[in-house]
């Protein structure tokens, strides 16, 4: 795998471990794209795609030109109408560019490429770099801008990339959307003669109205098992846009990246705006091929290397036993039982700075409440570390309520605008994070927080979206950029906190999952999948989020959380499904309660590794079937566990259906060694082969009947 430059046909290709991806420079030297798709083995080939790139532009060409104007990098060219990848006014009032080569670099390992593109009659590039991975089928674009003249360049869109895909076929497209407690719902439709726009603009979140991710497979024939799929995911976590457009003339295109709606940049001579990046892929496998290759991104790439690999402890929260009424005795009362049980890490939530009994006062004021906490909150650790445990705690940086000390001694520091009233969202303002000053005070802020309290795991909230783009002492050129720079500035903490800190876990919540995105995965261990813990809508929730995340990254509610009228078995198997946590008042609890709890985490614990670096199949979706029937299988394929759920079924019926495995080596035996149903399975040995061709019977019979297969290879 690496990238290559033929320069007999001036085309660029670039090979992955099954794929390949290819472009050409045309008469104009513009680089147009030429294939994607499965890999070519003789790249000679791809000659027979270069032959209609060089069509002179005079005469009655613009149909022909129409047809083969498929450019990397969209920015204004004659004849292309589609979905632009950059927009600018230069000096003298002249929009677009007319971008050609310049020139190119390929690293020395042959896995990054960087072609320089210029305007011949302005002083712009574009640079759009390239990067692919050891074995994986993705590769990740950005674009840098960059003025090269002595006068200013408005750019007014400032797209990622363009993706290109075969003509002549009809595309589903697939994209995750929703609203808090209701995230990751899967959408999918058949691509219309139109734009198709996937987009955010709340300001400071990717989500959860809709997860910056888009999935083509051609004639909607694809399923979890099988069939073509071409995919991409934005890592950015502010506003943002995806532009799926088919054409008359049977194109189909996608241009990514941040929304155009609110930021604008202006760059001063020799200054450059870098894109964020985009990780795009193609694979035959269908969805379940395409959530392996993100996995994989993510362990081995994305995620801190550090702690990627590792397993999530078992999580006690204090919010869902007393919400924002803690104090020291609660605490200590809670965390006895949480060390009795088990549990690994403790996390005091929302409510303890001063004041703070409720959402409408003590935001910003990042001390302990010196009434309900007189031994600080250093006590809570030293308990903790001492019974075996971590210690979190719950902040929330970005905020501020109006009746705070923060705001009553700072209230220039929240956006606002000079001419109209503030706004306020769950009693909340919003600190302007592209102020030096306020930056400075958020980093001071959380230095001494974990150092003060010896934190091990830091839960970083985000409570209300933007409604005030305001920032009167402004410039003007800062006010265009505000919503790009308080997102830059965010990724600048949570940089700072992993260098800083490479020890220290760090959970991305954003009441919810409104920050459910691959920027922000560069950065944390956990993501807050969803606040709501109905174990039905979980069915939903997780699998939506398990398409995109690996599933030990959920974070959010707490798996025990009394829900009542589920069976404890059903939200037990649940709960193993992700990162487990535990949400129910503990100094209420029955002693039989008590003694579930920590059955359940310690099982829970014996299975972790098999579960928390593994591939997820959704064999059968909640989203089709009163039935869930999902597939964990370790990346090496060494063992694997089957999760059923039954929930909806309104009629009795048979038995349902054997379900076909998916994932395991054909000649491998593997063994079933956790039956939590009983089933016949019970001890016995399969054959890989014989798992995926003839399949399981699941016990699933009537509303919350759930099992749990646990198998591992024995030869």
């Amino acid at each position: 795998m690496s990238i290559y430059y033929e320069p007999d046909h001036a085309l660029f290709c670039i090979q992955t471990a099954h794929t390949t991806y290819a472009f050409a420079l045309n008469a104009e030297s513009r680089p147009v794209h030429l294939y994607w798709g499965a890999k070519l083995q003789t790249l000679s080939d791809l000659a027979l795609l270069t032959g209609n790139l060089h069509v002179e532009t005079n005469g009655d060409s613009s149909f022909r030109l129409r047809t083969n104007n498929q450019y990397e990098y969209r920015a204004g060219e004659p004849y292309s109408y589609e979905e632009q990848a950059l927009d600018l006014f230069y000096s003298d009032g002249v929009r677009g560019a007319q971008l050609a080569y310049r020139s190119h670099v390929i690293s020395a390992d042959g896995r990054a490429l960087a072609i320089e593109l210029a305007d011949g009659q302005y002083p712009l590039s574009v640079t759009l770099r390239y990067e692919i991975y050891p074995d994986l089928d993705l590769i990740t674009r950005r674009a840098v801008i960059r003025n090269e003249g002595s006068e200013p360049l408005h750019l007014r869109k400032m797209q990622s990339a363009s993706f290109h895909f075969p003509r002549g076929v009809q595309y589903r497209v697939t994209h995750f959307a929703g609203n808090w407690g209701a995230e990751y719902q899967k959408q999918q439709e058949m691509l219309p003669l139109c734009r198709t726009v996937i987009q955010n603009n709340h300001g400071n979140t990717s989500g959860p109205h809709a997860v910056p991710f888009f999935a083509l497979d051609p004639w909607g024939k694809a399923d979890d098992t099988s069939g073509e799929v071409f995919f991409g995911t934005l890592h950015w976590s502010g506003d943002f846009k995806i532009t799926c457009e088919r054409t008359e003339l049977g194109a189909v295109s996608v241009t990514a990246g941040v929304n155009d709606e609110q930021a604008a940049v202006t760059l001063h001579s020799g200054e450059s705006y870098e894109t964020p990046e985009i990780t795009a892929g193609f694979t035959t496998g269908g969805f379940g091929g395409m959530s392996e290759q993100l996995y994989d991104f993510q362990l081995d790439h994305l995620l801190p290397q550090k702690r990627a690999h590792n397993v999530i402890p078992v999580i006690y929260n204090s919010w869902y036993a007393y919400d924002f009424r803690i104090d020291e005795e609660k605490i200590l009362g809670l965390m006895d039982r949480a060390a009795e049980l088990g549990v690994e890490l403790f996390v005091i939530d929302d409510g303890w700075m001063p004041g703070r009994d409720c959402d409408s006062k003590g935001l910003g004021d990042w001390v302990p409440d010196p009434l309900r906490f007189p031994n600080g909150l250093r006590v809570f650790a030293e308990r903790a570390h001492a019974q075996g445990m971590k210690f979190g705690l719950w902040i929330e940086p970005e905020m501020v309520n109006p009746d705070s000390d923060l705001f009553r001694a700072h209230p220039d520091w929240v956006l606002q605008s000079e001419s109209r009233p503030q706004t306020t969202s769950r009693n909340q303002l919003v600190l302007n994070l592209a102020r030096e000053d306020v930056l400075a005070y958020v980093l001071d802020v959380l230095d001494r927080t974990i150092q003060e309290n010896e934190l091990d795991y830091l839960k970083w909230d985000m409570n209300r979206y933007i409604t005030d783009w305001g920032w009167p002492t402004g410039s003007k050129e800062q006010r265009e950029k505000l919503p790009l720079t308080m997102i830059e500035n965010i990724y600048g903490i949570w940089t700072h906190l992993n260098e800083a800190y490479p020890d220290l876990l760090l959970e991305n919540c954003a009441h919810g999952g409104a920050r459910s995105d691959y920027g922000m995965v560069r950065y944390t261990d956990r993501i807050n999948r969803s606040d709501n813990a109905t174990p039905a809508d979980v069915l939903l929730l997780h699998e939506g989020f398990s398409t995109l995340f690996v599933p030990k990254s959920a974070g959010g509610a707490g798996t025990f959380n009394g829900t009542p009228g589920v069976p404890y078995a059903f939200r037990e198997n649940l709960g193993f499904t992700g990162s487990m946590s535990i949400g129910v008042n503990l100094l209420r609890c029955s002693q039989e309660e008590l003694n579930a709890y920590g059955a359940s985490v310690a099982q829970f614990k014996r299975e972790r590794a098999d579960l928390q670096n593994s591939y997820v199949y959704h064999l059968v979706s909640a989203w089709n079937s009163p039935y869930a029937v999902w597939q964990y299988v370790r990346r090496d394929r060494q063992a694997f566990t089957v999760f059923g759920f039954c929930f909806g079924r309104h009629f009795p019926d048979d038995r349902m259906a054997r379900v076909r495995l998916t994932g395991l080596i054909p000649e491998a035996f593997y063994e079933c060694v956790v039956d939590t149903c009983s089933s016949e399975v019970d001890g016995q040995r399969y054959t890989g082969e014989a798992l995926m061709q003839i399949g399981l019977q699941l016990p699933l019979e009537r509303n919350y009947d759930s099992v749990r297969l646990v198998f591992r290879r024995v030869m």
